[in-house]
């Protein structure tokens, strides 16, 4: 049976995805190590990377994880401020943060971890969760902190979390790379209001 590369997430609004997107032809020149992100649908909040999971095992986890969120209710987030991984002096992750006012973003994390460790897939996480979208990445740690200055408040847009998505990630590569591929492999939906 073949594993797949796999990771749970928040699906980001398209105005909103562009927006974050966008940060890249803002900061490009003055970052020039870091690698941006190359598509805007690749945009989104990452609540787990899994890691290669076999297939069965993915299927009984996206199913576990449905019904683990049946009862949580939707709730809001707003994309707001730009910083950087482990600090804007030395960077290795550009990111968009969140805003997420009824910690909604959290209980859900906790039990995404919860079905994973239940399920057996993924790692368990050692460091606290910390929400945000990932605009762009440096091999080697960049100092960030004149480009990134001023955009602490910059808005990007709000959105409506009613349902954590499971992705398979398709590496990209070759001469050409256009950046990776996420695969829908399950919509895990969380109660309407």
């Amino acid at each position: 049976m073949s594993a797949v590369r796999s990771f749970v997430a928040v699906p980001l609004p398209v105005p909103v995805q562009q927006a974050v997107f966008g940060l890249a032809d803002e900061l490009a020149a003055a970052l020039p190590g870091v690698r941006w992100s190359r598509k805007v649908e690749n945009m989104h909040v990452t609540i787990k990377f899994l890691g290669n999971v076999e297939e069965d095992r993915l299927a009984a986890f996206g199913a576990d994880l449905q019904a683990a969120l049946a009862d949580v209710p939707a709730f809001a987030i707003t994309v707001r401020g730009v910083g950087a991984f482990p600090s804007p002096g030395r960077a290795n992750v550009i990111w968009a943060g969140i805003d997420d006012p009824t910690g909604g973003l959290q209980r859900t994390a906790a039990v995404v971890e919860a079905v994973a460790g239940r399920v057996g897939v993924g790692e368990r996480e050692s460091r606290p969760f910390r929400a945000h979208v990932t605009a762009g990445r440096a091999k080697a740690p960049v100092d960030a902190r004149g480009p990134l200055a001023g955009l602490g408040e910059r808005r990007f847009g709000a959105a409506t979390v009613d349902a954590l998505h499971l992705y398979e990630s398709r590496l990209g590569g070759g001469p050409a790379d256009a950046g990776s591929t996420y695969v829908l492999r399950h919509r895990a939906a969380l109660l309407s209001n």
